[in-house]
């Protein structure tokens, strides 16, 4: 949709240019001729003008002549507008409602077109028709006859046509189809089809009509005489004209008309006023073209046209093709494919589409689809194949990479939720949470693109173990709900997931060129603790297990909640209450006759660990080959909430650390039964590190 409303405007400005030009120097000059070619030529460069795309950099042009300047400041100029249109796109909410317009505007011209065919045709069809050679005359008693329309003269029987009168009205009209103006009448009105929004096209297409009556005037009297054909226009009685595509002899206003059969010629500067219009078509694409750095997919006929059909019609071209922008150097984007090998993730509602490999589908969907040799696109699998959260981490941090996306399906028992969404690490556990922030803002422009909610950019409490390990700016894609029916027939289509990876390649790729180009600022977001504004020192002070909930706000939301000091987002932390840190006054039972149990046994407690759990930290931490086993104790609610993790024992080397982060991460329990209702349990489990000498 940007890019269709950025090319249009850019056709407002080149015909906004070149009609000034034709008003101040052109317009009322006796040269009719070349002023209908300009006009002509105006409606259509206006549409081609915005199509050329010139790039500052890589040009011969001496960095130490003015031009050079000139040139460089237009470019710059040029860039900022492109890419501000690119990346503030996000915060617009307007855009269905432009689209329903223009396709409103094109839809009653179009009409309005065929219906004036179809009088023409009738009127054709309805009165008798005389041929005259290469001209037929249609008699007619129609109102605003006479007129014109490509071979066909409409004569009006109350005019007599062996009289003076009738044949000079006749000879106008006859000059009328020899000039071939029908041509420009259905070419403009097929320009303000595709462009009714540009006033100038309007102003074009009435100043081409006074041309074809000046041109057929001046015609008409070259071996004839003038004032009797200027007090005929005077005298004459002239009825309204239907037809928009026709050339009606009756034509207001006619003081222009005989000031100009009047109009003596001067020719002194008549070739000068044409020929002034070549530095003015290279100045409007000097003002037009010029980039500094390409910032979108370089605009063709091709684009446009894809663009403008597919905002139309709402449906999705059928080729996608990512973006290619140029960038200075080389960056390193390490994509996750999440889950796989035991491990399958979430189930789509089908009962056989597994998250794991349709996060590997979309992976490898994103790497045939790259085309910039400025990304060096690493994958943490290629196969299916079982990863821990911190061998994830670990392979990422290898690669050094500057940005890292975890890509992901959601699933909910609650079948109706739908959408995609991006979380992002826990402000409060990262120094660098605006980079994050910035990241994950520039993918969900584009995803909001997609034919599929998008439900916001989060964190959670815990926090996301990869997000919080991998040391650059990193998102968490959902990429919609495997358990809403909707959602995974897109997900499983192949258009879609193309739609999706394409999203993903240009969302990283604007978030480079932003930062390359000095764009991405670092604004302090508001911080609210417990619903009171504190210092970032403050914040950063938090214990994390304190912690109730994480809220992140930004664009609208922020703005609609907080005013202007929501203008850089808004983190919102509420902290646990007394009786969330502590079960007082309730009893907790050590000996229960039904023991929780974790939700999906044994085979769910397995993934949960592979998914979570850091097999290797005795390894990290230097520990010999052995077995360590970590005795938990933690309370199970009656609604299966697990909370007041400990260690009863630490077998060292980081390993009771490990398997309290993880427990903390467990989803709910089936609770513990006594006399066949649920309790409060004080449970105690086991997590065994087994480190073999090989």
């Amino acid at each position: 949709m940007q890019t269709t409303i950025y090319y249009f405007l850019q056709v407002v400005f080149c015909s906004a240019i070149m009609m000034g030009y034709y008003w101040l120097v052109l317009r009322d000059k006796q040269f009719h001729q070349y002023n209908r070619f300009y006009l002509l030529m105006v409606a259509g460069f206006s549409w081609l003008v915005p199509l050329i795309k010139i790039q500052l950099n890589g040009t011969n042009i001496s960095e130490d002549t003015n031009i050079y300047y000139l040139l460089s400041a237009v470019a710059d100029n040029n860039t900022i507008i492109e890419s501000n249109l690119k990346f503030n796109w996000y915060n617009l909410s307007w855009q269905n409602g432009l689209k329903l317009l223009y396709a409103g505007g094109v839809l009653f011209l179009l009409t309005g077109f065929f219906v004036s065919l179809f009088r023409i045709y009738q009127l054709f069809k309805l009165n008798k028709v005389r041929s005259l050679g290469e001209i037929d005359l249609v008699i007619t008693n129609a109102k605003g006859t006479p007129y014109s329309f490509f071979r066909y003269i409409f004569w009006n029987e109350a005019i007599d046509l062996s009289s003076a009168t009738g044949q000079q009205i006749l000879q106008h009209e006859i000059i009328h189809v020899k000039e071939k103006h029908s041509f420009d009448k259905i070419f403009m009105q097929l320009i303000l089809i595709a462009g009714w929004f540009n006033p100038f096209f309007w102003l074009i297409k009435k100043e081409l009509h006074m041309i074809h009556e000046f041109i057929a005037d001046k015609k008409s009297v070259d071996n004839g005489d003038t004032a009797s054909l200027a007090q005929m226009l005077l005298a004459a009685a002239y009825p309204q004209h239907q037809f928009n595509l026709t050339n009606p002899f009756f034509f207001s206003p006619i003081k222009r008309r005989i000031a100009m059969l009047t109009k003596q010629q001067h020719s002194r500067f008549s070739y000068l006023r044409r020929l002034v219009v070549l530095p003015l078509l290279a100045i409007t694409i000097i003002l037009v073209a010029f980039r500094n750095t390409e910032t979108t997919q370089p605009i063709s006929v091709e684009t446009v046209m894809e663009n403008i059909y597919e905002d139309i019609s709402g449906k999705p071209v059928a080729s996608v093709v990512p973006l290619n922008i140029t960038l200075k150097n080389t960056y390193t984007i390490v994509i996750n494919a999440g889950h796989g090998g035991a491990d399958k993730g979430g189930v789509g509602v089908d009962g056989k589409s597994t998250e794991a490999a349709l996060t590997l589908e979309l992976a490898n969907t994103i790497k045939s689809l790259n085309q910039n040799n400025r990304l060096n696109l690493v994958f943490t699998r290629s196969a299916d194949e079982s990863q821990s959260v911190a061998e994830i981490a670990t392979i990422a941090n290898k690669a050094n990479p500057d940005l890292f996306v975890s890509l992901h399906y959601n699933s909910s028992k609650n079948n109706q939720l739908s959408g995609t969404e991006i979380y992002i690490a826990n402000p409060i556990k990262t120094n660098s949470y605006n980079s994050h922030l910035q990241f994950a803002n520039q993918l969900a422009n584009d995803l909001d693109d997609l034919k599929i909610p998008f439900k916001g950019i989060k964190s959670k409490q815990e926090g996301v173990y990869v997000l919080q390990n991998v040391n650059c700016p990193s998102v968490l894609v959902e990429a919609g709900y495997l358990s809403n029916q909707v959602d995974l027939e897109k997900i499983k289509s192949p258009q879609f997931r193309e739609q999706l990876a394409v999203a993903l390649l240009n969302g990283i790729q604007k978030y480079i060129l932003a930062k390359e180009s000095g764009k991405l600022v670092n604004p302090e977001p508001l911080y609210l603790l417990d619903g009171k504004i504190v210092d970032k020192s403050v914040f950063n002070s938090i214990n994390p297990n304190s912690i109730k909930s994480v809220e992140v706000l930004k664009a609208n939301k922020a703005l609609e909640a907080f005013g202007n000091d929501g203008k850089n987002g808004v983190i919102k932390v509420v902290l646990k209450s007394s009786n969330d840190k502590m079960l007082e006054g309730v009893q907790i039972f050590t000996a229960v006759q039904e023991e929780p149990k974790f939700d999906g046994g044994k085979e769910a407690w397995l993934s949960f660990l592979i998914k979570n759990l850091n097999r290797d930290i005795p390894v990290e931490k230097g520990g010999p080959p052995g077995k360590y086993t970590v005795v938990l104790s933690f309370i199970v609610d009656t609604k299966g909430k697990v909370s007041n993790v400990e260690a009863e024992n630490d077998p060292g080397y980081g390993t009771a650390e490990e398997a309290v982060r993880v427990m903390k991460l467990s989803p709910n329990w089936i609770p513990a039964k006594q006399n066949g209702k649920p309790v409060v349990y004080k449970h105690k489990h086991t997590i065994t590190y087994v480190i073999s000498e090989e």
